[in-house]
């Protein structure tokens, strides 16, 4: 049986998968502006398309993302039970 996760661990997961997210759209957005500059803001181009489906694309990532964190909280959290109990 597998130990379940507490719910500080969830939030902390969600927390940097989001992070994470939010890192890759504020650098995708940051290159746009350095590739194309702010010159016309109205004008759409194929880097925008690009931006979008990323984003869109991230949107789809985000759970297995959060999933693997969460495990990786998890197994430290358990390996840190495991020392305090060894002492």
């Amino acid at each position: 049986m597998r130990p379940t996760a507490t719910r500080p661990l969830i939030s902390k997961s969600w927390t940097i998968a989001l992070l994470i997210g939010l890192v890759f759209l504020a650098f995708g957005y940051g290159l746009r502006l350095e590739i194309e500059g702010a010159d016309d803001p109205g004008a759409h181009s194929g880097l925008d398309l690009t931006l979008l489906l990323c984003g869109y694309l991230l949107v789809f990532c985000l759970k297995p993302i959060q999933k693997a964190i969460l495990r990786k909280l998890c197994q430290r959290a358990a390996h840190r039970v495991h020392q305090k109990i060894a002492r």
